[in-house]
């Protein structure tokens, strides 16, 4: 290895470590012992924090509530209290902002959930206190709104949106029409109570957290009194806080890629994770309460942003998170930290950098000519390895041979049919860089006999050569 490849490595393995370094700084570097309690990271090793948001545009999140993202990972959050709608890009960073209290058409008294449809240009939000569900556009502006009873979140799916109540589910098209009304209040299959989120799957069903009954249940929307229950996970309570039920209270609900529900447990600080095909539990994240990175206090609902990454209402701890949520299988170092993929890619340079920077070597037959009465073909072959020559250079020395070393293991023969007699040029038109592919830019020498033949091939176009006295001085034989 070159010493010219030797400096670039360490640069590389420096520039490494800088921003390893940099990226601790970023994240706040070592917490002090005041704060060390605080800092504590989560239980679960497969919740990774990725932000918290306080604040934005000069406004802390205070109760933050609804959260809902579209396709490309933007999500829009709901402040109860605020009456206020945020926008976030998919890394957390605030968009916009709008809502105005009041009871007039578009205004706000206490938003709960939101969802956004791209495609149509909507922003759908439900408001408790108003009774309404309104429509706004990306921009905030206000469209259109419809009352609904006790309306607590909408849910985008692929017939239209539908929006949770206390009792049956309302199903809008883009325009506020009604189209239909499915189920009612109880804890029957198919009933439900107080449902806080649901996610829709790509058949149009819902994965339903079916918050007062404890349970998450995969409904069709379709029946009267009750809809369609395709499988339902838990049982209603016995009594208040029964301390047998499944969930305590399921409060959001977001679907990934792969047909898993997250399911959000808001009063056991707890996510699980459902099968949406057979209703069965995969995995649940347990042991989330409390004020650090990763930790939440009373969360009401989970938005998927794609990337196994998720944004939650952390609602008593005053902010929003995004976490990533990895299950056991998946929890690998690239997984946990995506930036080291940045990290790799210089590593990934290298061999390239060693196509680019490694030594291609040449010689002329006078060269080798006096290598052979000095005996330094030996030291020809250790130091230059891989020696091209001209075709009648490769039949003159391929069979030599000197202290057990055959130079033709050393020797590259050049695919040239040449007949012009001044072998010097054609050596120096071979030796020329062509950028034809990468292993034909590399640094190139041409190994002479004397410092008179080297300034023949320079005066060629030759750019670099070494005399074999060079050689001698840079290298020896260890016998």
């Amino acid at each position: 290895m070159n010493r010219r490849l030797v400096i670039v490595i360490v640069v590389l393995l420096l520039v490494l470590l800088g921003l390893g370094g940099l990226y601790v700084y970023l994240a706040g570097g070592r917490p002090d012992a005041a704060s060390a309690e605080k800092a504590k990271p989560p239980a679960q090793t497969g919740l990774v924090p990725v932000k918290s948001i306080y604040m934005a545009n000069g406004e802390n999140l205070y109760r933050p509530v609804g959260v809902g993202a579209d396709e490309q990972g933007n999500f829009f959050v709901t402040l109860k209290d605020g009456a206020k709608v945020f926008e976030f890009d998919r890394n957390g960073d605030y968009v916009r902002s709008w809502g105005e209290r009041g009871l007039q058409a578009g205004q706000l008294m206490a938003p709960l959930g939101v969802a956004v449809d791209r495609l149509s240009g909507h922003v759908y939000v439900t408001d408790r206190m108003r009774l309404r569900l309104i429509a706004y556009d990306t921009q905030g502006r206000y469209l259109w709104e419809v009352p609904v009873l006790n309306a607590l979140a909408p849910v985008l799916t692929k017939d239209g949106v539908a929006v949770l109540s206390f009792g049956p589910i309302a199903l809008f098209d883009s325009e506020g029409q009604l189209i239909k009304e499915v189920g009612s209040r109880g804890y029957e299959k198919g009933m439900v109570d107080y449902p806080r989120a649901a996610a829709a799957l790509p058949d149009g069903s819902l994965v339903v957290a079916d918050s007062n009954n404890c349970r998450v249940q995969r409904l069709r929307l379709e029946g009267e009194a009750t809809a369609t229950a395709l499988w339902v996970l838990g049982t209603p309570p016995r009594f208040q806080d029964d301390p047998e039920t499944l969930f305590g209270v399921p409060s959001g609900v977001a679907v990934d890629e792969r047909g898993r529900a997250f399911v959000l447990d808001g009063f056991r600080h707890t996510i699980t994770v459902i099968d949406t095909e057979t209703g069965k539990t995969i995995y649940q994240f347990k042991d989330l309460e409390g004020q650090a990175d990763g930790l939440f206090r009373l969360p009401t609902q989970i938005a998927y942003l794609g990337d196994r990454t998720f944004a939650i209402a952390d609602t008593y701890n005053d902010r929003v998170q995004i976490v990533r949520l990895l299950l056991p299988e998946e929890n690998t170092v690239i997984a946990r930290s995506p930036w080291l993929k940045w990290l790799l890619v210089p590593l990934l340079l290298l061999p390239l950098l060693w196509l680019l920077l490694r030594r291609r070597a040449y010689a002329t037959g006078e060269a080798l000519e006096a290598a052979a009465e000095r005996e330094e073909l030996r030291l020809v072959a250790g130091a230059l390895k891989r020696v091209r020559v001209l075709p009648q250079v490769y039949e003159r020395f391929a069979e030599v041979t000197e202290r057990e070393v055959r130079m033709g293991d050393f020797l590259v023969r050049l695919d040239t049919d040449s007949t012009d007699e001044d072998t010097h040029a054609v050596l120096a038109d071979a030796s020329k860089p062509r950028v034809r592919s990468l292993s034909s830019v590399g640094r190139r020498v041409v190994l002479v006999a004397d410092d008179e033949q080297a300034a023949a091939l320079q005066e060629k176009g030759v750019k670099r050569t070494l005399t074999l006295a060079e050689l001698a001085e840079r290298y020896r034989i260890e016998e």
